[in-house]
């Protein structure tokens, strides 16, 4: 992957995968957009449009969906995800 990859993560309150993910992200030093359902309600419409995935956390890596926390943590896992622009 390249270097200039942006991540973002669709969430809501109470729910322990999006903040495994949280908390993998911010393991690994990789800066992220989080968009959190119950305080901007309007991007729900929004990742409907954008993926099928109706559970939560729904991630993305350059507007591409990867699914959730598990596949998230698969590509960690797997050293996919490797060369992801890291937070300073």
């Amino acid at each position: 992957m390249s270097k200039e990859n942006e991540v973002e993560i669709y969430t809501r309150p109470g729910c322990i995968y999006c903040e495994l993910a949280r908390r993998l992200l911010h393991h690994e030093g990789q800066a992220y957009r989080e968009y959190s359902i119950s305080f901007e309600p309007e991007r729900l419409q929004e990742m409907r449009q954008r993926t099928k995935g109706r559970t939560y956390p729904q991630v993305f890596i350059n507007d591409e969906s990867i699914g959730g926390f598990t596949e998230l943590e698969a590509l960690y896992s797997q050293s996919k995800f490797a060369n992801v622009k890291r937070a300073q």
